[in-house]
């Protein structure tokens, strides 16, 4: 499982809210003894603060020349909070404790999905002969999509199905032999299901393939 750190890079987070979100930082981090020797220390990054909200409001209603200064302004700042950030993330390493004093946000923490439940399948004719279309209802969190297809009789193990993964929910299935009847089943890939060999199987769909 990866570890959770501090969120250092701000080039998504709106301009409004910037100045917001590194004050909090400066605040949470002033005389914070986990933190004793900022770098950038607080004060440059307090002064970029402000250089940062002034600018940002004589762009609101300014000219390109305004609006120029207000993004230079803003790299800047985002340049001083990525300093900072890593600073935080190489003093404190994993400690949660300590990376939620420091006022950054923190990166979110993924854990293992387990075996995924079965998804909805649909399958029509496809544009020509030999080939179907199929459609794959999301399941939250899958890696991918595994299409399973025979021609019936069934036979006795999956092994024996033809298989076919696939990224998206939707698509076609093609080279398939005409006039036979198929039997398609879809599942969600996770990295358990695929290490353990365990998926949970949508219901089979039959279709006669013109």
């Amino acid at each position: 499982m990866r570890a959770q750190k501090a969120v250092i890079n701000f080039s998504r987070v709106k301009d409004n809210t910037l100045a917001n979100a590194a004050q909090h930082i400066v605040i949470k981090m002033t005389g914070n003894t986990h933190f004793t020797a900022p770098n950038p220390s607080l004060e440059t990054l307090q002064i970029a603060i402000t250089l940062y909200a002034a600018a940002l409001i004589k762009a609101k209603d300014g000219s390109k020349v305004d609006t120029a200064d207000k993004n230079a302004k803003r790299r800047q700042l985002e340049a001083l909070l990525y300093s900072l950030g890593s600073y935080v993330n190489m003093t404190v390493g994993s400690d949660l404790v300590k990376l939620d004093s420091s006022g950054f946000n923190l990166t979110k923490m993924y854990g293992p999905v387990g075996i995924l439940d079965a998804p909805n399948l649909n399958i029509n004719y496809g544009n020509n002969s030999g080939e179907v279309s199929f459609n794959i209802s999301v399941v939250p969190k899958a890696r991918g999509y595994k299409i399973l297809f025979t021609i019936l009789p069934e036979p006795l193990t999956d092994a024996e199905w033809t298989t076919q993964i696939v990224s998206k929910t939707k698509g076609i299935l093609v080279h398939l032999k005409p006039q036979t009847r198929y039997r398609f089943k879809a599942t969600a890939l996770s990295a358990e299901a695929n290490k353990m060999n365990l998926y949970n199987f949508s219901t089979p769909v039959d279709l006669f393939v013109p």
